[in-house]
């Protein structure tokens, strides 16, 4: 009698854990197919990209699961950068499959001076690892899928500025006491990246023959994605010391000279300005 006991007591210990690893083994057969699909970027600026990965799952049961949560990494070049948690209740129907995606902001960098720094490189690695959780039923629980996927980014670069010239158009001897002469000061700020960018200020400034001939600033300017804006500031220049001036201007190849520009930018909370001097 005390022999049965314990074997029934034995019984009872064992049976559950049993259970367990044969419902650990059989698992697999319950497990989605998840793969990726594709890649987009959803958005792309100076400060990081927001980037979708778009994943198939394909259900391999007959009946139906739950895609429950999301834990997941996103590294650049290697770096880990962000670690999130997302909850998706999602039903996959029995024997089919759906998608799903995940968008995420990914920040390049936290400071300006490292910003300027990992703008010398062409283009990054954003990769993204973790975990789909899939709940199956109540008596298989739930499932962890891992999940990865990357995709190679262009690094945003920094607008410049490029002289022009400075063309004469004409001159006016109405007044002999007062003569006038016009210059047309042109120059190009070029955006190289695949999104427009927004410039607060835009400040210029060119000086010939020792004497300034021209200074201000533009406000408010928009750059359109991967295009060269031509910029064309009149100069109107007054008074008898343009008679000596203007052949020095239309002559600037024998004359010293000298183009300043500042592009103020927004980035990371911070407003960033680029000089630019032409010739250097």
């Amino acid at each position: 009698m005390r022999f049965i006991s314990r074997s029934f007591l034995l019984s009872a210990v064992f049976i559950p854990h049993l259970s367990c690893a044969l419902l650990q083994n059989t698992l697999s057969e319950y497990a989605p197919t998840i793969a990726l699909k594709d890649v987009q970027l959803k958005g792309f600026d100076f400060e990081g990209a927001d980037v979708e990965y778009i994943y198939t799952i394909r259900n391999k049961v007959s009946f139906g699961i739950t895609f429950s949560k999301l834990a997941f990494q996103i590294l650049v070049d290697g770096r880990r950068m962000v670690d999130a948690q997302n909850d998706k209740n999602v039903v996959i129907k029995p024997n089919q499959q759906t998608e799903f995606s995940i968008v995420q902001r990914v920040r390049f960098v936290e400071t300006v001076e490292a910003f300027l720094e990992f703008a010398k490189k062409d283009q990054v690695e954003i990769a993204l690892k973790g975990a789909v959780g899939i709940y199956v039923n109540d008596l298989v629980g739930t499932i962890n899928v891992p999940i990865e996927g990357s995709k190679t980014v262009p690094v945003p670069k920094l607008p410049q500025v490029h002289f022009g010239s400075l063309d004469f158009e004409k001159m006016n001897f109405s007044n002999p006491l007062n003569p006038q002469a016009t210059f047309t000061l042109k120059f190009n700020v070029r955006n190289p990246n695949p999104f427009d960018v927004k410039i607060p200020r835009l400040e210029y400034a060119f000086t010939a023959a020792g004497t300034n001939v021209v200074s201000g600033q533009k406000q408010n300017q928009t750059l359109p994605k991967q295009a060269d804006s031509t910029m064309s500031i009149p100069v109107n220049l007054k008074g008898r010391d343009i008679v000596d001036l203007v052949p020095k201007l239309r002559d600037l190849g024998n004359n010293e000279y000298r183009f300043t520009s500042s592009v103020e930018i927004g980035m990371l909370g911070q407003t960033l300005s680029l000089p630019f001097y032409y010739p250097k």
